[in-house]
């Protein structure tokens, strides 16, 4: 089975010695991402939109850019792990879940972490599948 890296020109490049997301046969295994995954230059010089839903549209529109990248779209997501900097801030996290992958079939799994940023509400990986 070939194995396929993407690391597309719409994001900015990834912040350690990873790819943005790696396909093997049907599956599309994408990298942790957020809202700051389009932002180029220093991590650390970086500026976030303030709010979790504006960071959690911010994040699935640019794992949708993965996606896009790869060949796949949202529709072919069955797997998010969302990791929060507050638990506080699931509710407002599904509800925009909903609104953007209104179709649902996937599973979730959530964890609240520390994260990379100071600034960083929410980060998620994901996988898709497409025949």
């Amino acid at each position: 089975m070939k194995k396929l890296s993407f690391n597309p020109s719409t994001l900015a490049e990834p912040v350690g010695h990873f790819e943005r997301a790696v396909k093997l046969g049907p599956w599309l295994f994408i990298s942790g991402t957020s809202a700051l995954t389009h932002h180029k230059g220093d991590i650390r010089a970086r500026k976030l939109s303030p709010g979790i839903e504006t960071q959690t549209r911010e994040t699935i529109a640019n794992i949708g850019h993965v996606c896009e990248a790869a060949g796949y779209s949202l529709d072919d997501i069955y797997e998010l792990r969302i990791f929060l900097k507050s638990r506080d801030d699931y509710g407002k996290v599904d509800t925009v879940l909903r609104d953007v992958l209104p179709k649902c079939g996937f599973i979730c799994h959530g964890y609240q972490t520390e994260l990379l940023h100071p600034d960083m509400l929410i980060e998620i990986e994901a996988s898709a599948y497409k025949e």
